[in-house]
Parts: C-alpha cells; sequence; structure tokens
C-alpha cells in the first residue's frame, strides 16, 4: 500500500478516536472552555469580549487568558454555534494536525517509514487524544510549537520556511502561558541541533526575517504581561506564591537552624530559602520523568487524563529504551537534541507545582519519536515473536485506555467537568415560567457562565450583566430576565428567599439542605449529589 494510502488511514483513524461523542464525552463544558466560547461568540457579534473590551490580546475572563485560542475558535462557533464542538473542534484538528506534523517531523530527521510509524503511534497516544477531546489550549499552542519546530528544521533546505516557524513559536507565545518560559530555553537547543547540519549557509535574509518576526511577537506577548496582566493564573500558583509551601519552609528553616552545631553566621549559607526551593523546584520536576506520571497514572486531575492511566503506554517504556541505545551511535546529535528536548520540556511545569498534562506536554513528541525508533528496530529485525509481545502490549492497554476514556470517564467525572453548572442551567431554562424569581447560587461550579452559555443569551446582554450587576436584597446578582445568578451567605438563603415578593425557586449546592425545607437533590451522570432544588410559593 502506498504510503498517502496509509497515512490517509491513519489520521482518518485518529480522527475518529478524537471527534465521536464530543458533543457529550466529556459531558458538559469546564470552566475554561465556557469562557472561551463566551468570549469567542461576543467577538463573533459584537467585536468586544464578554466584558465589552473591543479585539484584546488578553481575556480577562480566564485569568489573562492568551488571545490564540480564542480567535481561531470564532470560524467554528460561527459554523457551529456556542456549543461543545464549537470549542473542541479546534483542539481536535490540533490533535489531527500534531499526527501529520509527527510523520513530517520523522520523514525528515529519520526517513519516510519511520515518519508513517510516528504518526500511527501518536494516533493512539492517550496522552494526545485526552488533549484533543476538551478546548484545551494547551493542545493549539503543542501543535503550533510542532509546527515552528517543523518549519525551523526543514528551513535548511527551504529557506522561506524560517519566517512561518517564528510565526509559529510567536503565536504559541500568545496560545499558552508557559511556553513563555520553555521556549527561551529550548529555541538555543535547536539552533544547536541545526547549526551542525548548515542552517545559515544560504538565503540568511528569511532567517534574520524570523528573527524580527519573533522577537515582535515576543515582546507584544511580553508587554501584555504588564499592561494586562496576562500571567496573573501563574502569578497564583507558582511554587513561590503558595503560602502552604511557603510557611512549611520558613518552619523548616527556622527549625533547622535551631538545631545545627554550625555557627549561625555559617549556617545561613545551608538553611535558607534559596536552597528549599531548589528542592522542591527539583522534585517536582523529576516527578515528570517519574513511573507513576509516565505509565502508571499520569496527570491526577481527570480533565486532563480522562482514562486516569499513564501519560504513554507502559510497552513504550521498552520501545523508548530500544530507540535511545541502537541511534545512539549511528545519529547521536538527533538523540541528543530529543534528549534535550524532553528534559527542557518540564521547565516551566516545574514551577508551578506537580506534573501536569498540559504544561508538560511539549515532552510528548520526543517522547514518541524515540518511541517510533524502537518499534522501527523491532519491525527491521523481523523478531515475530517480540514484534507479537509489543502489539499485544499495545492492544491490551488501547483496549483499556478506550473502555475507560468513551464508557467510563464522562460519568465517573462528570463533576470535573462543571456538570452542575449545566444541570443547575437546565433546571432553570424548565422552571422559569413556573416562578417570579429564578435563584442560582454562584457557588455552583462555573454556573455564572454555565447559564448563558448554553441558554444562547444575547452576547450584548452578556457584556451587560458582567459590567453592570443588578442588585437584589442587597445583594449583586448577574441578570437574566427573572433568573438571577449570584453569591448568597448559605446561612442567609432562607431569610433572603423569604424576602422576596413572589414564588422562587432556588438553585444550590447539596449542602444548603442543611439550612432549608422543601427541597429536592439531583444527581450527577457520576450518582453522586450534584444540586439542589428549594421551592417557595407565595
Amino acid at each position: 500500500m502506498k504510503t498517502k494510502a496509509i497515512l490517509l488511514i491513519i489520521i482518518l483513524i485518529g480522527f475518529i478516536l478524537r471527534v465521536v461523542n464530543i458533543n457529550n464525552n466529556p459531558p458538559s463544558l469546564y470552566g475554561d472552555e465556557l469562557t472561551i466560547i463566551l468570549d469567542a461568540n461576543s467577538l463573533l457579534h459584537t467585536g468586544k469580549d464578554q466584558l465589552g473590551n473591543s479585539f484584546p490580546l488578553t481575556f480577562e475572563m480566564g485569568a489573562g487568558r492568551p488571545a490564540a485560542y480564542v480567535y481561531l475558535s470564532i470560524p467554528f462557533v460561527a459554523l457551529f454555534g456556542p456549543t461543545a464542538l464549537g470549542v473542541r473542534i479546534l483542539s481536535v484538528l490540533s490533535g489531527i494536525g500534531i499526527v501529520f506534523l509527527m510523520y513530517l517531523l520523522g520523514k525528515e530527521i529519520f526517513s519516510k517509514r519511520v515518519g508513517v510509524i510516528a504518526a500511527a503511534v501518536t494516533t493512539v497516544s492517550p496522552w494526545d487524544i485526552s488533549l484533543s477531546r476538551a478546548g484545551f489550549e494547551a493542545h493549539l499552542a503543542l501543535l503550533l510549537a510542532l509546527l515552528g519546530i517543523y518549519c525551523f528544521i526543514k528551513a535548511k533546505e527551504k529557506s522561506f520556511l524560517y519566517p512561518l516557524s517564528a510565526l509559529s513559536f510567536g503565536l504559541t507565545l500568545h496560545t499558552y502561558p508557559t511556553y513563555k518560559l520553555t521556549l527561551p530555553v529550548f529555541i538555543p537547543l535547536l539552533v544547536w541541533y541545526q547549526w551542525g547540519r548548515g542552517f545559515l549557509n544560504k538565503d540568511k535574509k528569511y532567517f534574520f526575517a524570523a528573527v524580527v518576526i519573533f522577537l515582535f511577537l515576543g515582546i507584544t506577548t511580553l508587554s501584555q504581561t504588564f499592561i494586562a496582566s496576562s500571567e496573573i493564573r501563574f502569578a497564583e500558583i507558582n511554587i513561590f506564591s503558595q503560602q502552604n509551601l511557603k510557611e512549611s519552609i520558613e518552619q523548616r528553616i527556622n527549625y533547622e537552624r535551631t538545631l545545627t552545631l554550625l555557627p549561625q553566621e555559617f549556617a545561613k549559607y545551608f538553611h535558607n530559602k534559596g536552597v528549599e526551593y531548589m528542592k522542591v523546584f527539583i522534585e517536582d520536576y523529576l516527578q515528570n520523568f517519574s513511573v507513576d506520571f509516565l505509565v502508571l497514572h499520569g496527570d491526577r486531575n481527570p480533565r486532563h487524563n480522562m482514562a486516569t492511566m499513564g501519560q504513554i503506554y507502559a510497552v513504550e517504556i521498552i520501545l523508548i529504551f530500544i530507540g535511545f541505545v541502537s541511534f545512539w551511535k549511528s545519529n547521536r546529535r538527533t538523540v541528543i537534541f530529543l534528549l534535550g528536548w524532553i528534559v527542557l520540556a518540564p521547565f516551566a511545569t516545574a514551577l508551578v507545582d506537580s506534573p501536569h498534562a498540559l504544561r508538560s506536554s511539549l515532552m510528548l513528541p520526543p517522547l514518541l519519536l524515540f518511541s517510533t525508533l524502537g518499534l522501527s528496530i523491532i519491525l527491521d529485525n523481523r523478531k515475530k515473536k517480540i514484534l507479537l509481545i509489543v502489539a499485544i502490549g499495545f492492544a491490551i492497554q488501547f483496549i483499556f485506555f478506550a473502555q475507560k476514556l468513551y464508557f467510563l470517564a464522562p460519568n465517573q467525572f462528570s463533576s470535573f467537568w462543571a456538570y452542575p453548572g449545566k444541570l443547575a442551567s437546565e433546571v432553570a431554562v424548565i422552571n422559569k415560567d413556573r416562578y417570579d424569581f429564578v435563584i442560582i447560587a454562584d457557588r455552583i461550579d462555573a454556573v455564572e457562565f454555565a447559564y448563558p452559555l448554553y441558554t444562547k443569551e444575547d452576547p450584548e446582554v452578556v457584556i451587560s450583566q458582567n459590567k453592570y450587576r443588578t442588585l437584589l436584597n442587597n445583594y449583586d446578582f448577574k441578570k437574566f430576565n427573572n433568573v438571577y445568578i449570584g453569591y448568597i451567605p448559605d446561612t442567609l438563603i432562607k431569610t433572603f428567599l423569604s424576602n422576596l415578593n413572589g414564588s422562587v425557586l432556588y438553585v444550590g449546592l447539596p449542602t444548603d439542605a442543611k439550612f432549608l425545607e422543601n427541597y429536592e437533590i439531583l444527581q450527577g451522570p457520576d450518582k453522586k449529589d450534584a444540586i439542589l432544588m428549594h421551592y417557595l410559593q407565595k
């Protein structure tokens, strides 16, 4: 069978694995997906984000979200509407693009045969399939980074690709924040790799044009850090801002300084914040290479790792080792490049916390390439027994992965996808004509974004309610006709509702039951209590 036909089949399989039942699995949209699609829909119809800002480069409602995923989602929102498919299809297509780029990269660095195998291995990668099935900005960023890497390597033959490489890297910076830390340390490695291949032998003008493009986009994204507070999220969660960790380190330092027999003028060099934070960083960094993360449990957040299995298949550990050893002598520079790529990829993740399938996803392509090399060696040697063992290993793990991803995860982990917010919105829509007031507690996960999305509220109304709240019994609410979404202290819910002049449906958390009578609790697909409904007729 010709290479093009094989590649087409691989891509088709990859597309099916990533898109099947995408509207209902995951079962609802979580907070980031909701804000992305609300911003994209608002820009499509008004030219403003949901806060009323005209074509921003940073989206405040996403805690300083970079712009690329939102803007690139607009055509799909126009095509499919403000739906799950509208926000997720870009990530699905990113997955297909990554499969194709792995073919191109494998072909360029090694051979066409290696490229085809790399595409096949990527198609069934649990890490990439999981990232493809939700509106993850990190997945688009991985596609753009991989495109930048391929174009830079290919530009040795076609110099006009240097500007495209720079554009891809620049857009990566505008897609996912951790790449602002990762790319500056990764690009020198890429330049080193190409330096040995004579990458500036001709048409230097394209290379210098690329430098200008990247600097412009880099300065633009850097300016957003200061102008638009694009790093709010990172500032809140990095290891230096975690209050519990800070207190623990300070207590440990003080304790050790009181115990040490060293004079205090020397003790301070061994027991200090710098040493302790370095330990935390190294520990977090090394966890990215642990068996627990790569093979056993992966990212412990079911939103990022829907099958709650390792980020790669266990059999790939053996293939990676075979690939590394086999190509070390014959293609050492490339092996060092791929190894360096793996080593540098989790750098930004370690500054935040434990391994993370989104922030560490740049590790995936070189791991897949090493796995591909190992598989190609086994195929070359025609060791039928070994090949059979590898095939069975892949098949068994893929079957377990698929059954968890497609049949168990949608129900088991529905709460991780803000399902209570979707359920509360549905309840409000069904009942709003039967009551004078429908009050929804904003303590329900992401409900303030879920309601206007699932009810397809006019973007102008959404902008208005985000900017100007409605006062009701001295509390601020977002108001959509007779539906009010806002915060009420749980101990005051009963008093607040009884003071309203009319019939009331209150939708809140199950824990509100201890403050109310005459309520009904609805469960989610996970068979756990999701929301509470309280009725008050007057």
